[in-house]
């Protein structure tokens, strides 16, 4: 029997809402530092909020996609002593500004922080990390309404920290922020949330809640996603994918992410490839795997799709192609390619939690047809 944690949420969430209305309050007068990439600096944000809530102690902006903990330590020596941290970006920079708040609150010490990722220790009971303000940037990753980031090792393993005290203590969405994504970015971070929606569906530790919670944010994805890629510009249709997003962050926050996670770490870490595309190329071929063990945990998932419940495989493997996920998959790689991967296609932690058993055998020969079928056409 798997025991299925309780959904929590002590995130003040601020959905649909203009940013220069809402951060002066979220800040409330306190001395602040701002973490954000080199493009969002680059657009004068920092001075943006300070015409709102005063002037930042520090501006740290030297991000970089898929923090590398090694990188921790320089950075969080940056954090100067504030009260709150607001980070501004996409799901790498809200990741990293956890793994930074955790080591400062470590006063640097890099020894419980490794032990906490590489085995999954608890971090001292005792830290106080500083209370982070999450703005999102990009509508994928959740990590506004989660306790979870992921840091790179510097050999590409993917790590995990994940502690209640990581939760930001708001999340503002605001639409117009992620309206100049480009298309691609668009579609990658969509399908991120997409991929956590459908593994907190057919998770061992899915409840009541997270399965409502994964169906909307399908569902959203699939009425609007289109939409922001036909008017970029679109803000309800933009609001609506934030939404999704938090919504599959909020379900995955709870279930944690399973299969296809799994599978799709090398794939990032060794030929490139954008972690929504790296996590969703899988979900048809995963939907067709599970299927085989138990239809039925399909059917909050043919809900959201409008389709029968056998029929989602299928519908997702349409869906994926015309999205173009194969031809992204293409110019990274070749289908002979994942035969190279070994047993590395699986982490146990997140493998575990998918409802049925798969080895290092079960996911290449996944992922390889998975990639066949994409990029048959």
């Amino acid at each position: 029997m798997v025991l299925r944690p309780p959904f929590r949420c002590p995130v003040a969430v601020h959905d649909g809402a203009a940013l220069d209305e809402v951060i002066g309050p979220a800040i409330a007068g306190r001395d602040w530092a701002l973490v954000t990439s080199r493009s969002w600096a680059d657009r004068n944000f920092d001075a943006r909020i300070a015409a709102i809530a005063g002037s930042p102690a520090a501006v740290i902006s030297n991000i970089d996609p898929n923090p590398l903990i090694s990188r921790m330590p320089l950075l969080s020596e940056e954090i100067p002593d504030v009260s709150v941290v607001v980070a501004l970006g996409g799901g790498s920079v809200l990741d990293a500004t956890k793994g930074m708040v955790a080591l400062k609150a470590l006063r640097g010490d890099m020894s419980p922080l490794l032990d906490h990722l590489s085995e999954g220790a608890a971090l001292p009971a005792k830290i106080l990390p500083i209370p982070i303000i999450a703005v999102p940037t990009t509508a994928g990753t959740g990590s506004e309404v989660t306790p979870w980031g992921t840091l790179w090792g510097d050999d590409g393993t993917k790590y995990s920290i994940n502690d209640p005290r990581l939760y930001p203590s708001h999340a503002i969405l605001d639409p117009t922020l992620t309206i100049t994504m480009p298309s691609e970015l668009t579609r990658s971070t969509a399908l991120d949330a997409v991929s956590h929606a459908l593994e907190a569906v057919w998770n061992r530790r899915h409840t009541i809640f997270t399965d409502y919670l994964a169906a909307q944010a399908i569902a959203q994805v699939h009425k609007y996603l289109p939409v922001a890629e036909a008017r970029p510009k679109d803000i309800e249709a933009r609001g609506a994918l934030q939404t999704a997003a938090l919504l599959a962050g909020l379900a995955m926050g709870t279930t944690q992410t399973a299969l296809a996670h799994s599978i799709s770490y090398p794939f990032t870490a060794r030929f490139g490839v954008a972690h929504g595309f790296a996590c969703s190329f899988t979900l048809a071929e995963i939907a067709r795997f599970n299927q085989e063990e138990d239809a039925a945990r399909l059917a909050p998932v043919a809900e959201a799709l409008e389709c029968a419940v056998d029929a989602v495989p299928d519908t997702l493997e349409r869906w994926l192609v015309a999205l173009g996920v194969g031809d992204v998959m293409a110019r990274h790689l070749s289908a002979d390619d994942i035969d190279t991967f070994g047993d590395s296609l699986i982490t146990p932690a997140r493998a575990a939690n998918n409802l049925r058993h798969a080895d290092g055998l079960i996911a290449r020969q996944i992922a390889r047809r998975a990639f066949e079928r994409l990029t048959a056409g």
